[in-house]
């Protein structure tokens, strides 16, 4: 029974992971994912404890165990937000976890190929779903839009992207295995479908990753364990290889200047690099733990410039480093990077290992190509996004690892009874994990209703969302936060103070709380404070501009004039077509005796807005015509 049980859950987790949706909230549909996955793997897990403990005497599988264990321990000692830690292990229990329960179930009479097909079946679903939606088919209450980008069920562009170019390889091998047969049929309109949805996400790096892919499993074939498929196939590889060569060809002549300097992404992407780069300097052996990166960027993302070039680098937040290498590195340290190259040695070693074993069937090797191929898609993404972050390519990072192992015979493979504590053990574990992973979903979906209640301006129904929310997720930053902007609107703004301060209280570095704190005691009429908050601010994140006119407000209320000018002249220069900050700058000039400083300023307000009857006013009172 339980074996049967096995063998239902593994290809539900495989399936469940890149299909399911859940439209109404963003963060909702990704806990579905995730909540499922955990629940499956909490009974393989119970499984492996119990009677495949000998699935972590492969070398693979230790240094996987060992990369992801100093990851979570390390964060646990380092990371200044303990439950980011905790959420931020998930993408790399689910990497482990698939891994072990497909080398487990593997063993145990479940064929890899069969997974491999699941996989591909559910790859199949999403490319047609993600190119219905790049032509404009799909008009459902998708909760993020991207301009007809394909994203399918998997919420975004550059996740859709990387799974398309993961499966690309294995779906090629799978149409040179049965070329000639009725099957090739499926495998040809499946290689297609995923081609063109890759092509409908726009995804310069999974395009490239995919390419990096294919050549991968171009190059295998000249091996002696994919020669043969290659000699049964030499026609369709010619043809395959023109059509590369001429779309990559018209790809590179039209895409070739994407990939310059002067290129907005890609300045992005650097200027990312450059602030993750100062995180490691500051922390280059233990790093600041998983999930810790959307913690620290505030107090690091400005390092890089002078204080000059502010204006043109203003404050930006990412949770993300773009780069898995990279981002390995800031959260587990350079031990971390160096284990994470473990695992992929390891899984090189142990793919030799297969391909030379003459235990191994010729149509296993070929599979470990495909396979293969998709590692390398993947690994080639992870240069310039987070695919090892994103709950389907997780899980398919995993199964794609779990080959070299699982097309071997494991030493034991017997089935034994399973006991009554077994069973005992299996129902606790996986009840305890589907409670916390509902909890967990609630909490999301309070945290949507919150968010979307107040944008909708519903001030006392947000409130009561947010009550729910912080109710379930007391110890999150961005619960107590969306709690404060929600009593806000509700217009209580002490209870929206002391939630803000929260939000602070457990992540010093969330510089977003501190700026509405200091407009509500700006309105209250406590300058000092709110002053006090904004310098606050600043001193995290010096290229911040939202606190600098409240500061400046604050500062010419408190009549401290030569500082409140300062603030307005530093706000000027991330906007300097602001309107109401010329106005204000003017008064200010006046205070400190600065007539053609205040004159010019208003003549400034006045170009931007002519029609407005106080800056006449104010031009007027020194004697200038503002129409001359």
């Amino acid at each position: 029974m339980i074996d049967r049980i096995q063998k239902i859950l593994l290809p539900l987790l495989i399936l469940w992971v890149p299909l399911v949706f859940y439209s109404r909230a963003a963060d909702g549909f990704t806990l579905a994912k995730e909540v499922v996955a955990a629940v499956v793997l909490a009974f393989f897990a119970v499984r492996i404890l119990w009677e495949g403990r000998w699935v972590f005497r492969q070398a693979l599988l230790q240094a996987a165990g060992v990369f992801v264990l100093w990851m979570i321990l390390d964060s646990l000692g380092v990371g200044l937000l303990k439950m980011e830690a905790v959420k931020g292990s998930v993408h790399l229990l689910l990497i482990l976890g698939t891994l072990a329960a497909v080398v487990f179930a593997s063993a145990r009479a479940f064929s890899y190929e069969k997974a491999l097909r699941v996989a591909l079946l559910g790859g199949t679903f999403v490319a047609l779903y993600g190119i219905i939606q790049s032509l404009g088919v799909d008009r459902g209450n998708w909760t993020t839009q991207f301009d007809r980008r394909a994203f399918a069920t998997l919420g975004n562009p550059d996740y859709l992207g990387g799974y398309m170019a993961a499966l690309l390889p294995l779906s090629f091998v799978m149409l040179l295995r049965d070329f000639g047969k009725k099957s090739a049929w499926l495998w040809l309109n499946t290689t297609i479908l995923m081609g063109v949805a890759l092509f409908a996400t726009r995804v310069r790096g999974a395009e490239v990753a995919a390419l990096a892919g294919l050549l991968f499993t171009a190059a295998a074939l000249a091996t002696p364990w994919g020669r043969e498929m290659a000699r049964r196939n030499k026609l369709l590889l010619r043809v395959c290889l023109a059509l590369i060569l001429g779309m990559g060809g018209v790809w590179l002549s039209t895409h070739w200047n994407s990939f310059s300097r002067s290129e907005e992404s890609v300045r992005q992407r650097l200027d990312t690099y450059r602030m993750v780069w100062e995180i490691i300097k500051d922390h280059p052996w233990s790093g600041i733990g998983l999930g810790q990166l959307g913690v620290q960027i505030p107090r690091y993302q400005a390092k890089p410039w002078a204080p000059g070039d502010y204006p043109s680098h203003p404050y930006t937040y990412t949770e993300h480093a773009h780069n898995e290498f990279l981002q390995f590195w800031a959260e587990g340290g350079l031990p971390g990077l160096v284990l994470f190259a473990a695992v992929l040695a390891a899984f090189l070693w142990a793919l030799g290992r297969s391909l030379k074993s003459p235990e191994t069937e010729t149509p296993q090797k070929e599979l470990l190509i495909g396979a293969a191929g998709g590692v390398a898609a993947l690994l080639v993404q992870s240069l310039s996004n987070f695919p090892l972050q994103v709950a389907p390519t997780a899980v398919l990072f995993g199964l794609l690892l779990a080959g070299p192992l699982a097309v071997r015979k494991a030493p034991a493979a017997v089935s034994s009874p399973v006991r009554t504590g077994q069973k005992v053990a299996l129902a606790l574990v996986v009840s305890v994990t589907a409670l916390v992973g509902l909890r967990a979903v609630g909490a999301s979906i309070a945290f949507r209703d919150t968010v979307g209640e107040s944008s909708l301006g519903n001030g006392q129904l947000a409130a009561q969302f947010g009550a729910r929310l912080v109710s379930l997720s007391p110890m999150n930053p961005k619960a107590w936060n969306a709690d404060a902007k929600a009593l806000e609107l509700a217009g209580q703004p002490d209870p929206a103070f002391a939630a803000y301060q929260k939000a602070v209280e457990l992540n010093p570095n969330y510089v977003e709380n501190l700026v509405p704190m200091a407009d509500l005691r700006l309105k209250q009429g406590r300058f000092q404070e709110a002053a006090d908050l904004c310098r606050r601010a600043l001193a995290v994140t010096p290229n911040y501009a939202a606190p600098l006119w409240p500061l400046a407000v604050s500062l010419f209320e408190l009549k401290n004039y030569p500082e409140s000018a300062r603030a307005f002249e530093n706000y000027l220069a991330y906007s300097p077509n602001d309107f109401q900050t010329c106005l204000d700058l003017g008064v200010c000039y006046i205070q400190l005796r600065r007539k053609a400083d205040a004159i010019a300023a208003w003549k400034k307000a006045y170009s931007l807005n002519p029609n407005d009857p106080q800056v006449v006013q104010y031009l007027k009172s020194q004697g200038v015509n503002p129409t001359q």
